[in-house]
């Protein structure tokens, strides 16, 4: 048994970690979560402590304060982003940290590892960044329109948008501010070719590659994610893709835990988009339980422990399909009992009733639901997504028309 201080565990998260052997102290901020659903994790958890994640100092103080008060034997952060660096250099300078700090900030910032990448001669890229987004005009006279320019902080693809022109440079800079993000920008040669996402669970060192997941995105200019499959079971080489991701995460010193890499497919082979030291989101881990049988999520509690992750064995096909409606006020919505009851379904959500607003879908946050299937080929489950898409309806009175450039 350890005592483990994890910053922005989900229910799940301490659920599993304490079944696996764990005593838990729970680290969250109340601004990222409601209080019913902290209620629950403060009752899940051995301790649980709340402070503000957005104060450096306030911050730094708790975490020290957990891991005295806890006996902690490791400090873990398994959320977002945006406090995992902060968490892993405390964890470091008390000696708890799980990974070094260094590994997570070159796998989480997007600027890091391009240099990164571009200093070992691997998955070149050509790239430009600037420190705010006003900036990127000059920098077009160096690349073939049209390029990919996104923010190097922002997690969940928010922000990333393909500009096909310099005009399009303010539309895209009023996406930003409405993040209110106002840091560093990557422009990047648009890499033309299928997308995938390799997962992966790292055990001291030791890099295991759990599978390779098909991508499905939605349309120009922000691809935001429209659904994915796993494993990919056709097309490029998956093992290249394994090779690669290993090489990358051996480079950034990455030690213990999951990452989800994405890599797109061009005529010049396998090219690294970014890489997270997280799990995929979006629901990869249960497309991949139900693939695999392997629960990565409780395998990350047992390496913690010092035991394997688990086999993992091939069993289905797994599809998540996001739902794409008509931005509008909800009159009536039907299917969506019918789609439940069917075999191949495993998770169902759609958030909307009559009354409620569709709205245009311009990142993961705005997007209309989901329904995930399982099959026993890729075409199987692909067809049985769209035929819980043929089911489910929702009747929209006064339609919304999408703002021009953005995906609806």
């Amino acid at each position: 048994m350890s005592n483990l201080v994890m910053v922005m565990p989900y229910r799940a998260f301490v659920i599993k970690a304490r079944e696996e052997g764990h005593r838990i102290c729970a680290v969250w901020d109340p601004a990222l979560q409601t209080p019913d659903y902290l209620a629950g994790i403060a009752d899940l958890a051995d301790a649980f402590v709340l402070t503000d994640f957005a104060d450096p100092v306030a911050f730094d103080r708790t975490v020290r304060q957990a891991v005295r008060d806890f006996d902690a034997d490791l400090v873990y952060h398994i959320g977002a982003e945006e406090s995992m660096l902060a968490t892993y250099r405390i964890a470091e300078d008390l000696g708890k940290a799980v990974n070094p700090a260094r590994s997570i900030e070159l796998l989480n910032d997007k600027l890091q590892l391009r240099r990164l990448l571009a200093e070992h001669d691997l998955s070149p890229v050509r790239f430009a960044h600037a420190a705010r987004w006003q900036d990127v005009p000059a920098l077009l006279g160096g690349f073939d329109l049209p390029v990919v320019v996104k923010p190097t902080e922002l997690a969940g693809s928010r922000g990333v948008y393909l500009l096909r022109e310099p005009g399009q440079v303010a539309e895209w800079g009023a996406l930003l501010d409405s993040y209110g993000y106002g840091g560093p920008v990557l422009v990047e040669e648009y890499l033309r070719g299928p997308e995938y996402s390799v997962e992966s669970i790292s055990d001291h060192g030791r890099h295991q590659v759990v599978g390779v997941t098909r991508k499905v995105l939605g349309p120009p200019p922000l691809f935001v994610e429209a659904g994915h499959v796993h494993p990919a079971q056709a097309g490029p080489d998956t093992a290249a893709m394994a090779e690669l991701t290993i090489e990358v995460l051996r480079l950034t010193g990455y030690q213990t835990g999951p990452a989800h890499t994405e890599i797109i497919w061009t005529a010049a082979g396998p090219r690294i988009v970014e890489s997270q030291a997280r799990l995929g989101g979006d629901q990869i881990p249960r497309l991949v339980q139900l693939a695999t049988g392997l629960d990565i999520e409780r395998a990350v509690f047992r390496i913690l422990d010092g035991r394997s992750p688990g086999p993992v064995e091939r069993r289905a096909v797994a599809h998540i399909s996001y739902f794409s409606l008509t931005p509008g006020e909800v009159r009536a919505v039907s299917g969506v009992e019918e789609a439940r009851a069917l075999d191949f379904v495993d998770m169902l959500e759609f958030p909307f009733r009559p009354g409620d607003r569709i709205p245009e879908t311009v990142d993961w946050r705005t997007r209309h639901g989901f329904v995930v299937v399982t099959g026993e080929t890729d075409e199987q489950a692909v067809a049985r997504a769209r035929h819980v898409h043929s089911l489910v309806r929702a009747e929209v009175g006064e339609p919304v028309t999408a703002g021009a450039g953005v995906a609806s």
